[in-house]
């Protein structure tokens, strides 16, 4: 069965950064995503977990999604919806389930994100990215 996530590149267009998590647990970084939750859409989905990861308002600019389909390496097979949006403010969102946000020029994303797949998504994503923040 596959495993259904939704998440997004997040850009703050004052600052021109993109948002970046850190997960201790898994020694990685990672763009805010997680896995879809009953009776939740996609874009419900991507705008909570980057809520929940980033503690902040993810606001969707483009509804169609970057799709990535991928074995994680414990052998779970997920199909994720990435989506482009911008940084609205600071979320009310009270999830423990936060991880340290590290805020990155676009030119930095790419070497800092651990996975190819990641890196696949933001290649998509880049000149959407740059557009934005200028």
């Amino acid at each position: 069965m596959k495993t259904l996530k939704a998440g997004c590149i997040l850009a703050n267009t004052k600052t021109g950064k993109v948002a970046l998590v850190k997960r201790e647990k898994r020694n990685d970084v990672s763009f805010p995503k997680g896995h879809l939750e009953k009776g939740e859409s996609l874009l419900e989905c991507a705008i909570r977990e980057t809520a929940e990861e980033t503690k902040r308002v993810a606001k969707i600019v483009d509804k169609t999604p970057y799709i990535d389909r991928y074995t994680t390496p414990l052998g779970e097979e997920c199909e994720c919806h990435m989506f482009l949006a911008i940084d609205d403010g600071k979320s009310n969102n009270t999830s423990t389930d936060t991880h340290d946000t590290i805020w990155v020029p676009t030119s930095e994303v790419e070497s800092l994100l651990t996975y190819e797949s990641l890196k696949k998504q933001w290649h998509f994503f880049k000149d959407k990215v740059e557009k934005l923040i200028k």
